[in-house]
């Protein structure tokens, strides 16, 4: 039987996210009931192990889990940022791409805000963003971008030995480091440890796409200032919520009184 080795890779500072581990936790049942065949149709011995690496540094964090996941054995690596959410059937999907790297857009965690996946075909961050859009999800897009966030990224293991082919190419004795911030051309900003990655990745011939269907269905969690203005605002969907709940009450108190 041939095996599907999935290793998620998970940087944390501080705690995760209630709702991000919701949604981990659904994903793990999901692929452990889905039904993921080989090429000929044979069913996969499937694993999938978790790990987590607490780290005020996150370049140092994510050095440590993609070696925890080399060191495994794993097959795939999924990149999973806590502060994020996404559907059970998120890692199927992607996997079902069958690309050396696959990856999520979804909102940069500031407001206003912007998406994180780019293309490198102007001069300033704006010209360069890529949208992920209604029309592309309707149409299940599939679009190769020059780099995107790691919330929720998953990549072939085969990666690594391509990066240590482009590195030894280039005289030296590895790939690493993998993962380093740098300040920008201008100085004026900071460029993140996953833009850099993907630059290694591109320099050594890999290509990195972006999944829209399942980007539109990504969240990254964000704290909200709530005023009275927010309450006002929500009057009547509050009030619909609360007698939604009575409902349901109502309905099982019924159900047990009948029986």
């Amino acid at each position: 039987m041939p095996t599907l080795k999935v290793a998620v890779c998970i940087p944390v500072y501080g705690n995760p996210e209630a709702v991000f581990m919701q949604s981990l936790c659904a994903m793990m049942s999901h692929f452990y009931e889905a039904n993921l065949t080989d090429a000929d149709g044979n069913p996969f011995d499937k694993q999938m192990e978790v790990f987590i690496v607490s780290s005020s540094m996150l370049t140092e964090g994510r050095h440590r889990l993609a070696a925890e996941a080399v060191n495994w054995g794993a097959d795939y690596l999924l990149w999973c940022d806590a502060d994020h959410v996404f559907p059970p059937d998120a890692f199927a999907r992607l996997w079902m791409r069958n690309v050396d790297i696959v990856g999520c857009n979804y909102p940069r965690r500031c407001s206003p805000t912007a998406p994180t996946a780019a293309k490198v075909v102007g001069e300033t961050d704006a010209e360069n963003l890529v949208y992920t859009t209604p029309e592309k999800v309707q149409g299940n897009i599939l679009e190769e971008v020059d780099h995107l966030g790691f919330g929720l990224c998953l990549m072939k293991m085969g990666v690594f030995d391509q990066l240590q082919v482009q590195a030894e190419s280039e005289g030296k004795a590895s790939f690493m480091p993998l993962f380093v911030m740098q300040p920008s051309d201008d100085h004026r900003s900071m460029i993140g440890e996953d833009v850099y990655f993907f630059r290694k990745c591109r320099e050594a011939g890999l290509k990195v796409w972006c999944d829209h269907s399942v980007s539109w269905e990504v969240g990254h969690c964000n704290r909200q200032i709530l005023t009275n203005a927010h309450a006002v605002a929500h009057k009547d969907r509050w009030g619909s919520n609360q007698a939604r709940t009575a409902k349901k009450f109502a309905k099982r108190i019924e159900e047990l009184e009948n029986a």
